[in-house]
């Protein structure tokens, strides 16, 4: 069918990452309106602009509370619903600048990409960088010096410790990275258009006999 015959009910529904609230109130709306969740695609995020005011220590957990604490609370509300899902699906929209690489320390990185990495110790990696930062010694302790990039970092590990776990109920989870695009987070600098970007999010969201716990990255699996 021609992509312009494609036709869909579309509703929506406000919703803040990072408030326990209202991940709570939403999930309860879609419950009681859907019953189950195919396909979930956190794309909530947040980031300082380099020419904001507000030290480097005072951007830290606010960025963390939401692309990281918040994405997971969220996604763990919402995961009873996604196991009833057809095909179950979750994307996690990360970013170029969660590459492990931005880790100095090779025990870092280590610890970080393990394949049996849990979920409470990836929040005990992600609190401990906090704490470098507020005291001053997070380069000195070997991590990287990206609030952001740390935040994504930590979503892509997550999404690797999901992965393995939600293997037995059938639900692929994937992340992505889609690209330097045109945006307000830019500043409009980037060069790709919006709508190529998500295609990086809709590749894993709906392609047939998808992986898991990959990163995707211009439209392809890509090497975190």
């Amino acid at each position: 069918m021609p992509t312009s015959q494609i036709s869909c009910a579309v509703s929506h529904r406000q919703l803040t990452i990072g408030d326990e609230k209202s991940h709570r109130s939403f999930v309860r709306f879609v419950e009681e309106e859907y019953g189950k969740v195919d396909v979930l695609v956190n794309n909530a995020g947040m980031a300082f602009k380099n020419a904001d005011p507000t030290p480097f220590e005072l951007q830290c957990k606010p960025t963390i509370d939401v692309n990281f604490r918040g994405t997971v609370d969220f996604t763990e509300e919402l995961l009873p619903l996604i196991r009833r899902g057809r095909d179950a699906r979750i994307v996690n929209v990360a970013s170029m600048a969660g590459h492990l690489s931005q880790l100095r320390s090779k025990e870092l990185r280590s610890e970080f990409s393990s394949p049996r990495l849990t979920k409470w110790e990836v929040f005990a990696l992600v609190d401990k960088f906090e704490s470098n930062v507020l005291d001053g010694t997070h380069v000195s302790e070997g991590w990287g010096n990206s609030n952001y990039g740390l935040s994504k970092l930590a979503v892509i590990a997550m999404t690797k410790v999901w992965a393995r776990e939600e293997a037995t109920n059938g639900i692929s989870v994937n992340c992505c990275c889609p690209g330097y695009c045109d945006t307000d987070m830019t500043s409009h600098h980037g060069r790709r258009h919006p709508s190529e970007g998500a295609r990086n999010a809709v590749i894993p969201a709906v392609m047939d006999h998808p992986p898991s716990g990959e990163y995707f990255s211009d439209f392809r699996v890509s090497v975190w």
